[in-house]
């Protein structure tokens, strides 16, 4: 069973993260697959919007736990940093693409599931959906570059509350501070997703890419150096005690499935 699914619908094109056992957990294989299809898309002239989601009632939980105790109680740095550039590749792909990258979310965005939802152009949300740093809770930091989208989007005072308590926002919560820019029921998200794709299809298709690239473009380096910092500071934390710790007592939790980092 492929773990991304790719489907092209005309001028939209469907990526779906199909690992929905696992909450659609990322692996840094999975995250560098990502964003090798973002990039391919972005560039076929036909495509005019790209849909992210994920399989079953879940975006994303975050790093698949699993992945991150294959290698071991000590990790080598240079596992860490392979695996950390593939993360984050999939937030460069989206925020360099072309084309608008829409993240429709049904149940969980956690830890890195958050941040590649906050990476995309727009976000519409489920009424299940709920939305969670939990970097802090873990005894990690963000990595996927939440310390510099969320202040932009929520304000750095509710960006800070978000990030340093790890705190659960549901769907409405996240469409009343800006992190969401529609909430629907989960079974009339489909047609949301319709009205908003349509009314993006009726405008020229030039002047879109144009407006991505004149709003995103100046965020690009500024971004990019975001991320190398909270990678240094993830790389560690990784490496530290409290984290191992708090790991193994996660590990242990008889619901874990994904990790929410």
């Amino acid at each position: 069973m492929a773990e991304l699914v790719s489907e092209p619908d005309g001028p939209i094109h469907r990526l779906t993260l199909n690992v929905p056992a696992r909450r659609n957990a990322l692996t840094p294989g999975l995250a560098r697959a990502l964003a090798r299809e973002i990039e391919r898309v972005g560039e076929i002239g036909e495509t005019r919007v790209i849909l992210l989601s994920g399989a079953g009632s879940h975006f994303c939980s975050g790093l698949d736990l699993q992945w991150l105790r294959t290698l071991g109680a000590t990790p080598k740095i240079a596992d860490l940093q392979h695996g950390l550039s593939d993360f984050q590749s999939a937030v460069i792909a989206i925020v360099r693409c072309p084309v608008p990258v829409l993240a429709v979310v049904q149940g969980t965005a956690a830890g890195f599931g958050f941040d590649l939802a906050l990476a995309c152009d727009m976000r519409l949300a489920g009424s299940t959906a709920t939305f969670t740093s939990a970097f802090a809770r873990i005894g990690l930091v963000p990595d996927g570059g939440s310390t510099f989208t969320l202040p932009r989007l929520v304000g750095v005072g509710r960006a800070m509350r978000v990030l340093m308590t790890g705190e659960t926002l549901d769907a409405m919560e996240a469409l009343s501070i800006g992190l969401v820019e529609e909430v629907s029921e989960d079974s009339a998200l489909d047609s949301s997703v319709r009205r908003t794709v349509s009314a993006l299809l009726e405008c020229s298709g030039s002047s879109i890419r144009s407006i991505k690239r004149l709003t995103r473009a100046p965020e690009v380096g500024a971004l990019e150096q975001a991320l190398s910092t909270e990678g240094a500071a993830q790389l560690q934390a990784l490496q530290s005690a409290e984290f191992r710790m708090r790991l193994e007592a996660f590990a242990a939790r008889p619901t874990s499935r994904g990790q929410p980092a």
